[in-house]
């Protein structure tokens, strides 16, 4: 696959890439999932073309491209801060549960640093998604992220305390056991 180079050291990627992409994504199999990212891992500019194809928000090559995302920098962690910062602002405008999802794993799984904005923009995310109708794996992932931000800001487990003390009696099994764990944590810590 060949890249368009643009004249600032910036990516423009053609319709003929994006079409590249989705032939690399042609089924949802695992197996070739892991052979894409491999492939990211050769050709980091591929993963910016991956992230790209997630914002489309077309079904189901979204969900693919992100889940390859996931993969790939859930095995090779350093290819993700570059991208850190545009992934956590347009988060917030995604509206497939399943590319949500695949970044929040990336999110809650891999140490990444973050600047105060970013920080501020996933906190309110990550509550949102917490408090409202998303799927239990979203719910699940926000959860660590949270309390991932509450060994640097300590509000943020009192917060998530008393957000999962009051959830989990009517919480389903996959969300109650996280929430368990997590509220475990946050008591050894002294925030309740």
């Amino acid at each position: 696959m060949v890249i368009n180079a643009h004249p600032e050291g910036k990516h423009k990627y053609s319709p003929g890439d994006v079409q590249a992409v989705k032939r690399l994504l042609a089924d949802s199999s695992r197996k070739l999932a892991d052979l894409t990212a491999s492939m990211v891992y050769d050709n980091p500019a591929l993963l910016k073309l991956l992230i790209e194809v997630s914002w489309l928000d077309e079904d189901p090559w979204s969900q693919r491209a992100s889940r390859v995302v996931s993969i790939c920098c859930c095995r090779f962690p350093e290819l993700f801060q570059p991208h850190c910062s545009t992934i956590i602002s347009r988060l917030k405008k995604v509206h497939a549960e399943s590319v949500i999802r695949n970044f929040l794993k990336i999110l809650a799984e891999i140490p990444v640093t973050l600047k105060d904005r970013n920080k501020t923009v996933l906190l309110n995310l990550c509550f949102d998604y917490l408090s409202g109708n998303y799927a239990i794996a979203i719910k699940v992932y926000s959860m660590q992220i949270l309390f991932n931000l509450s060994l640097e800001i300590p509000e943020i487990g009192v917060e998530l305390c008393h957000i999962l003390e009051e959830s989990l009696p009517d919480a389903s099994p996959g969300y109650r056991s996280r929430g368990e764990k997590i509220l475990r944590k946050l008591r050894r810590i002294n925030f309740r």
